[in-house]
C-alpha cells in the first residue's frame, strides 16, 4: 500500500493504482511523515509549460530589441545634447 496526498486528503492505494493516482494530481507521500516522495507530473505532459516558455521567450527577445533600440536613442540624444 502507498500513501499519496492532493491538498490536504490522503489516501492510501495499491502499488498498482499509484501511477494512475499520480497522474490525476496525487503525490507519493512517505506514510510515517507525510514528506512528498516525488513531485507531482503536470497532467497535460508538460505541454502548456512549455507553449508558456516558448511565449516568455519570443517576448523577451521583443523587449530586448526595444531596450536596445532606446539605448541608442538615449545615447543620441545625450550627444545632440552634449553638441550643443
Amino acid at each position: 500500500m502507498k500513501t499519496v496526498q492532493r491538498g490536504n486528503k490522503q489516501l492510501r492505494v495499491a502499488d498498482d493504482r499509484l501511477e494512475d493516482m499520480v497522474r490525476s494530481g496525487y503525490m507519493e507521500v512517505d506514510s510515517v511523515t507525510g514528506q512528498p516522495l516525488s513531485p507531482p507530473a503536470p497532467a497535460d505532459g508538460g505541454a502548456a509549460l512549455k507553449k508558456e516558455a516558448t511565449a516568455l521567450r519570443k517576448e523577451n527577445k521583443a523587449l530586448k530589441e526595444q531596450v536596445a533600440e532606446l539605448a541608442r536613442q538615449v545615447e543620441a540624444l545625450t550627444a545632440q545634447s552634449g553638441a550643443q
